[in-house]
């Protein structure tokens, strides 16, 4: 049943972009293109713009491998998760208002030359609202085949673990971003909840 659902080409791919983007995203990488001479906000665009050329590759070439169709999913049920992907994408829009936008992708330079830590918007609720919102809107799918399903699983782990390092980054540019972590949540805002329900009581 396993091997039924279980796509290798799919999952080599994906562990080969996710090295390859980790690796252009590291410390290491960084420095060494500003030891020669590149601003660190020319860095962010270039890396910005590598990263939608290799996603775009990444999912020609997956769409490109044989394929067997898993589930459709019709009726109210289809409306449902249709409604579910729409507030997925949502979540991202309001994650992209949050911020500089220009700044994010590098288009104009950082404050300090480092990357900023702001707590605006729907970032008082989750930490992660653009991964959240990519991963909602992949999962409610109503259509999966046996590569889209491996693709979102292995989407899916990369923002988790890619999560962690981001804090860790985050730790080490903005010691403030512990106490911001101890009050928010990564993906879903259940502490926010918790505490608005709290208070209505």
């Amino acid at each position: 049943m396993i091997e039924a659902v279980f796509s290798l080409p799919v999952w080599i791919s994906s562990l080969l972009f996710a090295l390859i983007h980790s690796l252009f995203a590291s410390a290491w990488c960084k420095t060494l293109f500003y030891q020669h001479g590149m601003a660190p906000h020319r860095y962010r665009l270039l890396y910005s713009l590598f990263a939608v050329a290799l996603t775009a590759l990444w999912l020609f070439y997956i769409y490109q491998l044989p394929d067997t169709p898993l589930y459709q999913v019709e009726g109210w049920l289809n409306g449902l998760m249709r409604s579910v992907q729409l507030s997925g994408l949502w979540i991202v829009l309001l994650s992209l208002r949050s911020f500089d936008t220009a700044l994010f992708l590098g288009m104009k330079p950082m404050a300090e030359g480092r990357e900023p830590f702001h707590e605006h918007g729907i970032y008082r609720y989750i930490r992660h609202p653009m991964y959240a919102g990519v991963m909602l809107a992949l999962l409610a799918s109503p259509v999966q085949s046996v590569n889209s399903l491996n693709l979102v699983i292995a989407v899916s782990l990369y923002f988790l673990l890619g999560s962690r390092l981001e804090e860790r980054r985050m730790l080490l540019m903005h010691p403030e971003y512990a106490e911001y972590r101890r009050r928010v949540s990564a993906f879903v805002p259940w502490r926010a909840l918790f505490h608005r329900l709290r208070g209505s009581q």
